[in-house]
């Protein structure tokens, strides 16, 4: 009857293994823990949320309208961490200082930009009353597409239309202490060929044919928002440190 039992340079071997096994595994999980899209990462006593974005079916940019860039609109919410335990205050305020906009298509081929644009919009901290947390919301208009891109490769001459893309807006500022946060937004994008653009900008925001200088991928310009009171809706968005 053949023995079984394993060489004792085996055993040494598959010990040796399960405990690599083991550590890569913990390193995995540490690594997943890391990268948490819960918006409350970092040192700040608030993170910031996604509360809406219109239009709210995503945005139509049109290619024959290659004097106009798309715009959309997104109203972002500054969110205490521990709101049991904190009241909210000006140090608590959020100011934005850039959004870039990175597009992927969704038959995964090429596209302008990204874009990277500095703004001046500030996200307040609002105030509270009988325990609801109020005035603490901002508009953001968003260029998706800068008019310019669309007389560029690959937008122009005559691509095949329509054309499916998601643009990802990755908002950046930071509070009254000086603590970096940032905000995420996905937005639908559909390039067609006829039509023209209808600008879904905020109220005080740019207006359809603003653009910046492109250069490198990185377009260069500024917008502006306005404040809003508390709205409803749900949330997503990230916070780094």
């Amino acid at each position: 009857m053949a023995d079984s039992r394993r060489p004792a340079s085996a055993l040494r071997q598959w010990r040796i293994s399960g405990r690599r096994a083991g550590a890569l595994v913990a390193t995995i999980l540490t690594v997943a823990a890391g990268c948490s899209s819960s918006g409350q990462k970092g040192s700040a006593f608030v993170f910031l949320s996604v509360d809406n974005v219109s239009p709210p079916g995503g945005a139509t940019s049109s290619l024959a309208d290659r004097n106009t860039s798309t715009i959309a609109c997104v109203t972002l919410r500054n969110n205490l961490k521990n709101p049991t335990v904190t009241l909210p205050t000006g140090l608590d305020s959020v100011f934005l200082q850039s959004y870039t906009v990175q597009l992927t298509r969704s038959d995964g081929g090429a596209v302008p930009g990204p874009f990277t644009f500095g703004t001046s919009v500030t996200v307040p901290s609002g105030g509270a009353s009988n325990g609801v947390i109020s005035g603490n919301t901002a508009s953001v208009a968003v260029i998706l597409v800068p008019a310019q891109s669309k007389n560029e490769a690959p937008l122009f001459p005559n691509p095949a239309l329509p054309l499916g893309a998601t643009a990802t807006v990755t908002f950046k500022g930071h509070d009254g202490r000086g603590q970096s946060l940032q905000a995420v937004a996905g937005i639908a994008v559909v390039f067609v060929g006829s039509g023209t653009d209808v600008s879904d900008a905020c109220a005080g925001g740019p207006i359809g044919g603003t653009t910046g200088s492109t250069t490198s991928g990185t377009t260069s310009g500024t917008t502006s928002g306005t404040t809003s009171g508390a709205t409803s809706g749900t949330t997503s968005g990230t916070t780094g440190g």
